[in-house]
């Protein structure tokens, strides 16, 4: 407890300090978002998640920026974690929606207007701290379970991931990561996260594997990282992979 008021101490005063500086750092940010609308997967699943990558995009944007800046000093381990869970609570403007079909493959496609303060990032570092705590009062079966509630919240749940990642929690991670998979079908931030623990754990055979899961659901960064590796730690990453 005294270690929470503490942490809450300095991040309040960081929101008085950066409230001194919001308004020359407030940015206003057209992004887009889409999600594919396949089987299983609801129309108002693929708008909320669509609206949450949309204002994912804006959040990374702003936050590019701010941390060269040094107005933002969030650790590398943490930026994922840490922006997620802004995302979640920005101002956001719905300029337009649609439902597409790109290569055969129906999407439900958002255009935002985000505006971002600086205080924002402060506020869902203050989240992930208080999210952190009460993880850490769970027992070890509610751990295990892992159990996600019904609510469509893609950035505290993603958030989460990305904690247990860098708690290096993995047999729990894992167990997570089954779970994402099954609340929230064909989301490619998933098999990133899910890339990156294979990677830290030496298994680059299922870090491939999790790569070209996010390349097939369209993220172009694994597909460039599928295209680009070619060995690490020794495993060829030009073999095929059977299921």
């Amino acid at each position: 407890m005294r270690n929470f008021l503490v942490m809450a101490f300095i991040i309040l005063f960081s929101i008085s300090s950066v409230a001194l500086a919001a308004e020359n750092n407030l940015f206003e940010i057209e992004t887009e978002g889409s999600y594919p609308v396949a089987t299983g997967i609801s129309s108002s699943l693929a708008k909320e998640m669509a609206l949450f990558i949309a204002k994912k995009k804006a959040v990374d944007l702003a936050g590019r920026y701010l941390s060269r800046k040094n107005l933002i000093g969030i650790h590398e381990t943490e930026r994922d974690e840490i922006y997620s869970l802004t995302a979640r609570n920005i101002q956001t403007e719905i300029l337009e929606e649609k439902r597409e079909v790109v290569e055969e493959l129906t999407r439900y496609r958002l255009r935002i207007k985000a505006r971002i303060h600086l205080s924002d990032f402060v506020k869902a570092e203050m989240e992930d701290f208080k999210q952190e705590i009460k993880e850490e009062k769970e027992s070890y079966q509610e751990e295990m379970d892992q159990h996600l509630s019904s609510e469509i919240d893609p950035g505290k749940d993603i958030a989460k991931a990305y904690r247990l990642l860098r708690e290096q929690k993995w047999r729990i991670l894992m167990i997570y990561f089954n779970h994402l998979v099954i609340k929230y079908p064909n989301w490619d931030s998933i098999y990133m996260a899910k890339a990156i623990a294979h990677y830290i754990l030496n298994e680059p055979m299922y870090m491939k594997k999790a790569l070209g899961e996010a390349c097939r659901l369209g993220n172009q960064t694994a597909c460039d990282d599928v295209k680009n590796l070619k060995k690490l730690h020794e495993y060829d990453f030009g073999l095929s992979i059977s299921n």
